[in-house]
C-alpha cells in the first residue's frame, strides 16, 4: 500500500514538472490596473532607493509591462516567504496584497490552462459598508461615484487604507 502511494506521488510530481516546463519563457502581460497600483505603491515609499528590496522590481515591471513565467514564480516565492510586516517598504514596493493575489491567480490560471490574470471575487478586497466609509473623513470623498476621475485604483486604495486602519485599531484594542 505504501509503495502504491509513493508511485502515485512520483507520477504527480513528474506531471507538475512537465506542466511547469511548458510554461517556461511564456510572457504574461501585466494589467494596467496593476501597473497603476505599482506606481501608487512606489510613491508611497518616498525615500526608497535601489538598496530597498522591491525598488528595482517595481520599476522593472512598470517599464516592461510584462513578466516571464519564471519571473512571476519568483515573485510568488518572494511573497510566500515574506514573514515581516505587511506595512514595510519592501512589501509595499512589491505591490502588497494586490500583487500577491494577482500573481497567485495568474500562476494558478496558467497551470490550469485557463485565461491568465483573471481576478476572482474572493481575492479582491471585500466590500465595506457605505456608513463606515462615510465616517472616514477624506477617504469618504474619494469613493463618491459622482467624481468622473475616480477609477478602480482609487477604490482599491480606499479599501486597502480602510483595511490597514481596521487592523491597526484591532491591534490597539
Amino acid at each position: 500500500m505504501q509503495k502504491k502511494k509513493i508511485l502515485t506521488l512520483i507520477k504527480l510530481l513528474k506531471f507538475l514538472k512537465q506542466v511547469n516546463s511548458e510554461l517556461y519563457g511564456q510572457m504574461i502581460e501585466v494589467p494596467k490596473e496593476l501597473l497603476d497600483h505599482l506606481e501608487y505603491c512606489f510613491n508611497q515609499v518616498p525615500n526608497s532607493d535601489t538598496t530597498v528590496e522591491g525598488h528595482k522590481r517595481n520599476i522593472f515591471i512598470r517599464n516592461n509591462k510584462s513578466l516571464t513565467y519564471q519571473q512571476l514564480c519568483r515573485i510568488k516565492n518572494w511573497f510566500d516567504n515574506f514573514d515581516k510586516d505587511k506595512y514595510s517598504a519592501p512589501y509595499i514596493l512589491n505591490g502588497g496584497d494586490y500583487m500577491r493575489n494577482w500573481t497567485q491567480t495568474t500562476i494558478d490560471g496558467l497551470r490550469r490552462g485557463t485565461e491568465r490574470g483573471q481576478f476572482k471575487d474572493e481575492i479582491m478586497p471585500e466590500d465595506i459598508p457605505q456608513d463606515l466609509i462615510d465616517n472616514m473623513g477624506w477617504l469618504s470623498n474619494m469613493n463618491r461615484s459622482s467624481k468622473s476621475h475616480s477609477s478602480e485604483v482609487d477604490g482599491l486604495k480606499i479599501t486597502e487604507s480602510i483595511n490597514r486602519i481596521n487592523k491597526i485599531i484591532k491591534k490597539i484594542i
